[in-house]
């Protein structure tokens, strides 16, 4: 049962080994945030691991006062919320970004130091062996069968 063991533990510690999230292509309405004020941004998932992921989902969380809305015009402003699936990403350094239109963040209605504003992490997540079954069974030269026979003149 060592495999098993051994399998059920890498799982277990894929996200944190093999998952980096990051908050990209922020859009400020001027050069810094204003009280108040919104700025748009978009969350990437890279997979740096041999799984493909799938049903891959981020909580986006707004921090030290700020608040956050999923994407779409009509979405409020809250503390966190769980956004939309994202396609697969594939193993070996797949990425994707948040779907749908970007994100928003409001900031806090006092001025402040810089604090983190947002933080997104993996609400939810699967995997596949896929790519470790199909892209790991390239030809092996040591494997092989052979057929010897003597040859005699006819």
């Amino acid at each position: 049962m060592a495999f098993f063991d051994d399998m059920t533990a890498a799982l277990e510690t894929y996200p944190e080994t093999n998952v980096t999230i990051e908050i990209v292509d922020v859009v400020l309405t001027g050069s810094a945030l204003n009280v108040n004020e919104t700025a748009s941004f978009r969350v990437k998932v890279t997979n740096t691991g041999a799984l493909n992921l799938t049903g891959v989902t981020l909580r986006v969380k707004g921090q030290n006062g700020a608040t956050v809305k999923d994407s779409g015009a009509i979405a409020p402003f809250v503390t966190e919320f769980v956004g939309a699936e994202l396609a697969t990403i594939a193993a070996h350094g797949g990425s994707q970004l948040s779907p749908g239109s970007p994100y928003t963040l409001k900031a806090p209605g006092a001025a402040q130091a810089a604090k983190t504003l947002v933080k997104a992490s993996l609400e939810a997540w699967d995997a596949n062996l896929d790519h470790i079954l199909l892209a790991h069974s390239d030809p092996l030269a040591t494997v092989k069968g052979t057929y010897s026979s003597a040859v005699v003149a006819a």
